[in-house]
């Protein structure tokens, strides 16, 4: 009985430490490669991570990507995309806050709370693209 409960407590920090580990890949994926130059390093230190482990499957689809940002990718497209991005988010927050004018106008108490937490979602995606928009402006300027 107590070899099954390390067994399942060793097999709890395992999925503990792999879901950390993975969640630190995604931050730091999301905050570098911004650039073309960005993506191709974060791609091919991948790769190295993949060769190491001798994980033939997740190297030949890192190579894959990494063909795909030496072939399509352009940083006047990311600008654009980010661009395009603040603009689609700066119409919701307008969006946003016509409709928190209409439930003020209502009265509704409940209808107003639900609108500003909308509101302030809206907002914080905003500031989001923002900031990403001025990371890739600093990761551009750094190479």
């Amino acid at each position: 009985m107590t070899t099954i409960i390390r067994s399942i407590s060793k097999l709890t920090v395992l999925i503990l430490i792999s879901l950390f580990s993975l969640a630190t890949y995604a931050t730091d994926f999301d905050e570098q490669g911004l650039t073309c130059n960005g993506k191709k390093q974060i791609i091919e230190s991948q790769i190295g991570l993949a060769k190491k482990n001798n994980n033939i499957h997740r190297i030949q689809g890192f190579e894959k990507a990494l063909y795909a940002v030496n072939t399509h990718c352009t940083n006047d497209e990311l600008e654009a995309k980010y661009k395009k991005e603040i603009t689609e988010k700066t119409a919701k927050v307008t969006e946003r806050q016509q409709e928190l004018a209409d439930a003020q106008g209502k009265g509704n108490q409940q209808k107003i709370a639900k609108q500003k937490t909308k509101l302030s979602e809206a907002e914080k995606e905003l500031s989001e693209a923002k900031i990403k928009l001025t990371a890739f402006y600093q990761e551009l300027s750094a190479k």
